[in-house]
């Protein structure tokens, strides 16, 4: 039985809205075929709906219109909170379906459908939440779970108190913690709810929002500390990949380059932080010193704008070794990666071939499984794979065949991989990117720069968070 966790099931929720399949169809779907299995099962009878506040809670509203040859109840645990359940709900009053607002003495029906508490709950569970779950398990009706069974952890399958379910119908597919839980779920039923499996592999808004973190109680370096390593003769690399990291979320970054070029890329702007090494080259002889500024820093962002250096890639070698996070771009690239080293690596086509060969489909999902990171392959389509999972990105236009677009790329990574794991920040950061460039697109037309596309950054968060 195939299975996806709570995060990526919310990530894909909010990816359908963007690609037009809708929330409320979703919801529309999800509660006919909650109906429908009730009605396999009961041709009539008494049916009590314990509907929560949010979109579980919508699944149920719609199942009750959908029971139309069932004397139907819903029990309200709370108001609402979600446009569309909320839209659902008063559907519901409309069509003078009874509801109540305070729990019943004892239950006396045929069949309960919980659809209390959906994927989003963690810990112990409050009241009236509670109370409900215990009247339920007394109950001798037929019990319905909505997703999960209301208390169950849909990742885990830990749970302290939840209902008992005969059976649990969830959606699109089984959720980790079910086939953890048998004993709580009863039968378990996966319904289609209508998502076509392109995309599930397709990045979008979703993917930004889990990953972007903003805490109200937040001090500075909270976000995360970024440290770029790069330069050589390319001045701007490692200073857009710096930038992008600033605009990306990112509270601290520290841009380490040859001295030569030092009061180069510090006069790009005055919010970078340039330490520098000496010579005109990074080479094994400054890794004790790199490594020392690792210790300071989150992720470690390294290979933009080296250019001809043979010796940067058995200092990255060495460097990873020291490193928790890094991402790896250009120059940066190499085949051997620390098992302790959490890595994304950032080549396009031509890169990817220097360093591993041909970089078809098949060869670059068992590349990212044999290094043990993840791989994001740059091109009119983004492939974002760790060997395992496997996404495409579609956002961008053509003007992002400008030099720069890549450095931006990294430092986008290296911010958001501050306070996530690599393949889901690889996945934002590859669809914001390209949004970013898309916003470009309606400012300028295809004739924009790196420096322009760092600029949108802000505005393509905005709008992937507020979505």
């Amino acid at each position: 039985m195939e299975v996806i966790s709570s995060k990526d099931m919310q990530i894909l929720d909010t990816n359908c809205e963007y690609y037009g399949l809708s929330r409320l169809q979703l919801m529309e779907n999800a509660g006919k075929a909650l109906a429908d299995e009730v009605s396999r099962r009961f041709e009539t009878g008494k049916v009590l709906i314990f509907a929560g506040s949010g979109n579980n809670g919508g699944d149920g509203f719609v199942a009750a219109r959908h029971l139309r040859d069932f004397e139907v109840e819903i029990y309200l645990m709370g108001q609402p909170k979600t446009d569309i359940a909320r839209k659902n709900f008063e559907i519901c009053c409309k069509s003078e379906i009874p509801v109540k607002e305070d729990l019943p003495d004892e239950i006396n029906a045929d069949v309960v459908i919980d659809a209390m508490l959906g994927t989003g709950v963690r810990g112990k569970l409050r009241e009236p939440y509670a109370s409900a779950v215990e009247m339920i398990n007394v109950s001798k009706a037929f019990t319905v779970a909505v997703d999960v069974p209301t208390g169950l952890n849909p990742d885990t399958g830990e749970y302290e108190e939840a209902v008992r379910a005969d059976m649990t119908v969830t959606f699109h597919k089984a959720k980790p913690g079910l086939l953890k839980a048998r004993e709580i779920c009863g039968e378990i039923v996966v319904k289609n709810i209508g998502i076509p499996e392109r995309f599930e592999r397709l990045c979008g808004p979703g993917d930004v929002q889990n990953s972007y973190r903003r805490k109200a109680d937040a001090h500075k370096g909270d976000h995360g500390r970024v440290l770029v390593i790069g330069g050589g003769e390319y001045t701007g690399a490692p200073a857009l990949a710096s930038l992008a990291a600033y605009n990306s979320g990112a509270d601290i970054v520290t841009t380490v380059v040859p001295e030569t070029i030092k009061p180069i890329v510090a006069s790009y702007s005055p919010n970078l932080i340039v330490r520098s090494v000496k010579g005109d080259t990074i080479t094994m002889k400054h890794l004790g010193e790199v490594a020392e500024l690792i210790k300071k820093h989150d992720v470690v962002v390294a290979g933009m704008g080296v250019g001809e250096n043979n010796e940067f890639g058995e200092f990255v070698v060495e460097m990873l070794k020291s490193c928790k996070k890094a991402v790896l771009d250009a120059q940066g690239i190499v085949r051997d990666i620390p098992e302790s080293c959490e890595c994304i690596l950032t080549p396009h086509r031509g890169e990817f071939r220097k360093v591993f060969g041909d970089p078809e489909f098949e060869k670059v999902v068992k590349t990212a499984e044999r290094i043990k990171s993840v791989i994001l392959l740059k091109g009119k389509e983004d492939l974002i794979t760790d060997g395992e999972r496997v996404k495409m990105n579609i956002s961008g236009n053509a003007g992002m065949t400008v030099g720069g677009t890549g450095d931006v790329l990294a430092g986008i990574c290296g911010a958001l991989l501050c306070n996530d794991g690599a393949f889901h920040a690889a996945c934002a950061s590859a669809f914001v990117n390209g949004y970013a460039g898309d916003i470009c697109l309606e400012r300028f037309g295809y004739n924009y720069t790196a420096t322009d596309l760092i600029n949108a950054l802000p505005e393509a968060f905005s709008r992937c968070i507020e979505f």
